[in-house]
């Protein structure tokens, strides 16, 4: 079996992690496994590495005042009713799987990315309600952004990495037919030159979206990807999103949606400005401190964040 890489195989500082993050719920599958790295400049000018203190304010979603403030930003951007109220069933499933006296009560400032949760003993309260079946980064994002996404082309490529996604779609019975193909096309891991030039390795990303006809439409609600690159030296280098969640407009503010693990509870944190948001992302992915990857290449739906930088 194809292994990842030690600093990408455990929990990043706080509840930040990689494949973790969206990914697994169990080890050991026959799957090729494939070691992880990453990516570093947008399309345009190289962009400088920054110094940057982030301190988020979050919610676990708990709340009724954060949980109108997300409902409003969904229905302003467009989304049915219908899906709306999953997405809250959703949360209302993790929420009282692990007791919402354990999550974070109302919208709350740290001084670092890293929120203030006593992990292990949320995985804990998971596992004693059975482990269920649950939601990732990525079902969760294609669950509130998939109605303004086009794939004219759907085209799966590699989709071995994605067993845990497969199993908690089967079982909740999520998406079927026509959509399934559109997830398994957008989440497929991408054949890349095998290079750390993440300027190159954006360019291919987006020809092969390009390839297969992927576009966003809607203008008030964006999903930001966390790429990464998998690099074992033995097989063929794929680039592939590690972390995904959903970007929306709060009057002069933003809020980003993200389910931080199956296993982990959603989150919603409140940023002045888009760079702000970038430089969180960075703070919780970009954790190679021994340079032996590239850095993370955030997306905003098909292209490089406008704001994309690298931190210190």
């Amino acid at each position: 079996m194809r292994r990842i890489k030690p600093f990408l195989g455990a929990l990043l500082l706080g509840v930040c992690m990689f494949l973790t993050a969206c990914g697994d719920q169990k080890e050991g599958k026959e799957a090729k496994q494939k070691t992880a790295s990453s990516a570093e400049s947008s399309q345009g000018e190289e962009q400088k590495e920054t110094s940057a203190v982030i301190p988020i304010t979050y919610s676990n979603l708990v709340d009724e005042e954060t949980r109108n403030r997300v409902s409003a930003a969904l229905k302003n951007a467009g989304l049915k009713d219908e899906k709306i109220t999953d997405f809250f069933l959703a949360v209302d499933e993790y929420n009282n799987a692990v007791g919402k006296e354990n999550l974070v009560q109302k919208m709350t400032t740290t001084d670092g990315p890293f929120p203030s949760m006593d992990s292990d003993r949320l995985i804990d309260l998971w596992l004693q309600n059975g482990g269920f079946v649950g939601r990732n980064c990525r079902i969760t994002s294609f669950s509130l952004m998939g109605d303004f996404i086009t794939v004219k082309n759907p085209a799966a490529g590699d989709t071995t990495m994605l067993f845990s996604d497969f199993e908690a779609i089967g079982a909740k019975h999520l998406f079927q037919g026509e959509e399934k193909k559109k997830f398994d096309t957008i989440f497929s891991y991408i054949d890349v030159t095998n290079t750390h030039d993440t300027k190159e390795l954006a360019k291919e990303i987006i020809a092969s979206w390009k390839k297969k006809g992927i576009s966003f439409h809607n203008d008030k609600m964006h999903m930001l990807s966390v790429f990464m690159t998998m690099d074992d030296g033995k097989n063929q280098v794929q680039e592939f999103i590690g972390h995904t969640g959903i970007l929306l407009e709060d009057g002069d503010h933003y809020l980003f949606v993200e389910k931080l693990a199956f296993e982990l509870p959603y989150q919603v944190e409140e940023f002045r400005s888009r760079q702000e948001v970038n430089d969180y992302l960075m703070a919780c992915y970009d954790k190679d401190a021994d340079g032996l990857t590239a850095k993370p290449v955030i997306f905003e739906d098909d292209q490089v964040m406008k704001e994309y930088r690298v931190l210190k």
